[in-house]
Parts: C-alpha cells; sequence; structure tokens
C-alpha cells in the first residue's frame, strides 16, 4: 500500500521484503537499512537487565521482538537488486560481500555495557570513515531502540 499525499515521495506501508519483490531493479538510488541483527535471538541483547542509573531508562523499557528475525538471503539479494547503492547498519552481523567502504559511528558511549560504536557495511568504493556523535549530546527523542541521529544521515 502506497500512502502519502506527496506525488514525489512514496512511503510503503507494508513488509519490506513482499515491497521489495515487486519493485524494479535499481528502482532507488540508495537504501539506507538497519535490519534486526537477532540478538535477541541468541539471548545476546541483555540491555533490558540493566542496573543503576540505567535500570529505568526508557529505552531499557521497550519491546526487543523486533530483533527475535535477522534477514534471510533473500531480504539482501532483493535489496541489491532494488538499490543502486545500500548502507546496511550492522553489516558485520550478515554475510556481505566485501568492501572498503565501511561507516563507523562512534557514539562516544560512557557506558561500558552498551556498545561504543555502531558498523554500517555500505557500497560506496571509498575508505573506511568514522563518525563520532555521543547519543546523549543530540537531545532526539528516541520512538524506537535501534534509532539513528538525524546528525548521522546528514553526515
Amino acid at each position: 500500500m502506497i500512502w502519502n499525499d506527496n506525488p514525489k515521495i512514496e512511503i510503503y506501508n507494508e513488509d519490506c521484503l513482499p515491497a521489495m519483490r515487486k519493485m524494479k531493479d535499481n528502482q532507488f538510488d540508495l537504501a539506507i537499512v538497519d535490519p534486526p541483527y537477532g540478538l535477541e535471538a541468541k539471548g545476546q541483547l541483555s540491555r533490558l537487565n540493566g542496573a543503576g542509573k540505567l535500570k529505568n531508562r526508557a529505552i531499557n523499557q521497550l519491546s526487543t521482538e523486533f530483533d527475535k528475525n535477522p534477514p534471510k538471503e533473500e531480504y539482501f539479494n532483493e535489496l541489491f537488486r532494488v538499490s543502486q547503492n545500500q548502507i546496511i547498519w550492522g553489516g558485520n552481523y550478515f554475510v556481505l560481500p566485501p568492501t572498503r567502504g565501511i561507516a563507523i559511528w562512534d557514539k562516544e558511549q560512557p557506558f561500558p555495557n552498551f556498545s561504543a560504536f555502531e558498523y554500517a557495511w555500505t557500497s560506496f568504493d571509498k575508505p573506511a570513515k568514522i563518525f563520532k556523535l555521543a547519543t546523549t549530546r543530540t537531545g532526539e527523542k528516541k520512538i524506537h531502540p535501534t534509532q539513528k541521529p538525524v546528525a548521522l544521515y546528514k553526515w
């Protein structure tokens, strides 16, 4: 289902795999995705057991159900088919082609029980880059636990 009032932008409100199956080859210039890594399924997503000052943070109260099912090979095949270029957050968790164009978001994380950085696989043939931005300094309200800051996408 396409949902939007702007004829120049199409927003699809459906599961991404069936949607991509209906799309043309190279329909998009760029796909930026952050698929589930499958850490919850492996019992590795332990942030919900936080203690001390972090125990009652809103992010610790959110469900991690979204992370139980990492995408299968078909997802990536379709993603590469419908997009000319890709940025895949968490690319280190998946079997992807070799690339030198990785992007690292150094979250300047002061807490040892959270990841210090996030890795993105990209299809760009460019040197690896590091973007530094503390999530605690963005002032943005998160609506999803894996939400990336706007400044990261502007970079």
